[in-house]
Order: structure tokens, then sequence, then C-alpha cells
């Protein structure tokens, strides 16, 4: 479902016990850690871990008798222990407990959260011809990989081997990089039409499953994109 309002979200989430936003960025309205009703939780260190997740469960032994709000901001980087440990948690909700998830990729999230919750997509205006909203670092390595010959996707590995997003997070940081791409060549066959974007499309949507999956990383860049 697309919703276009900011203001709305708080009133939107009220209606389900688990709901997910998918948005550029996590707008200024929402509440911020401390206000009454809510427990925010966000990324230390670029990841949501275990601790923070044990504190969500501890939060929900409180009986409530009104909405109480758990947001979750940048929840794709929930590390795969705090994703599991989150499923179970929405296995037997707490009353009167609203779990709101913020992401700006979900993909980047399990498909057995994303089906447990009811989706939320913000509404973009001529998201074709707007600029690609990414990190400097993945849209570098989005156009290498996409002007790559296969004999320079050796290096091109080996330089992103070494940089520092990879080496804290390799399976999110190379999801990110291919999701990238992906957005350039549907971005710059749209605005050109000309077919030649679209040819190495198949190979990194093959990508971006297989990275989805858990595959190896090193052995799918290459592999994949030959």
């Amino acid at each position: 479902m697309f919703f276009d309002d900011e203001l709305k979200i708080e009133q939107i989430a009220s209606l389900s016990g688990f709901s997910i936003f998918v948005m550029p960025t996590i707008p200024d309205i929402l509440p911020k850690t401390g206000d009454k009703n809510h427990l925010v939780v966000q990324p230390i260190q670029n990841s949501i871990t275990i601790e923070q997740v044990r504190e969500i469960i501890n939060q929900t032994k409180v009986k409530q008798t009104k909405d109480f709000y758990i947001f979750v901001y940048n929840a794709e980087k929930m590390n795969e222990k705090a994703e599991n440990a989150f499923l179970k948690l929405l296995e037997e909700p707490a009353d009167n407990y609203h779990f709101v998830l913020f992401t700006n990729s979900a993909s980047a999230l399990l498909p057995t959260i994303l089906s447990r919750g009811d989706l939320y997509i913000k509404r973009i205006k001529n998201p074709l011809n707007t600029p690609v909203d990414a990190p400097e670092m993945a849209k570098l390595y989005a156009k290498r990989i996409i002007s790559a010959k296969n004999s320079d996707l050796p290096n091109l590995i080996k330089d992103l081997s070494n940089e520092k997003d990879f080496k804290k997070d390799a399976r999110f940081t190379s999801l990110q990089i291919t999701e990238t791409a992906i957005e350039i060549l549907y971005k710059s066959y749209f605005a050109t039409k000309n077919p030649a974007f679209l040819k190495k499309l198949p190979k990194l949507l093959t990508l971006h499953d297989n990275l989805k999956q858990n595959g190896h990383i090193k052995l799918h860049l290459i592999a994949d994109l030959c």
C-alpha cells in the first residue's frame, strides 16, 4: 500500500500490530527516544543488535492499557540474531503494542518479517526522474560494476574488499551496491530509451537474489556478473 502524508504514520500504525514503512529517510515528525508511549530503537555503530531487541522484549512484558508504539528506525540494519529474535517476538504479540519498522530497503529485511507486517511505501512523484539516492561509495562501485568487463571484476572485488563498509557488513554493502546499480540502469533507460542499459540487468537481478539467499558474496559478485 502507498501513503503520502508522513503526519499520519502513527495513525496508520495504530490500525495494525505490526507495520513496515518504506521511505528514503526517517521523517523529523516521528518520536524521539524517551517520548511517552514510545520506544525508539536506532542502529548503534551501523547495526541493530540482539541486545536492542531484548530491550524491546523487556518492554513488551509491561502491560499497557493504551496504545504503545515501538519504532525501529533503519530496520534493514538488524543483524541476523536480532531479526530472528524479532520474529519470535511477533509470534505472541502483547496487547496494545504496535511494532513499526522503518526502512529504505524492504528487500534487505527477511522475507518472513515482510510477510508478517502491513507494508506501506512512501509515494514519490515521478520516481524515475529523481536522482539516485545512495551513499557515494555505493554509487561509485555501482557505476564500476555497470561498466566493468569480465577481466575487470577481480580487481573491482579486491578494491571493494578493502572498503570500511564492506569489512563491517559485506552482505549489506554488496546488496546496497547491487540495488544502486539496478536503479541507475532503470533510470538511465527511462531517460534515454537506450536498450543497452537493460543488457546487464538480468545479471544484476540474479546477483541480488543470490546475495539475499546468503550465497557466497565474493563468488557471486564475480560469477553472476560474468
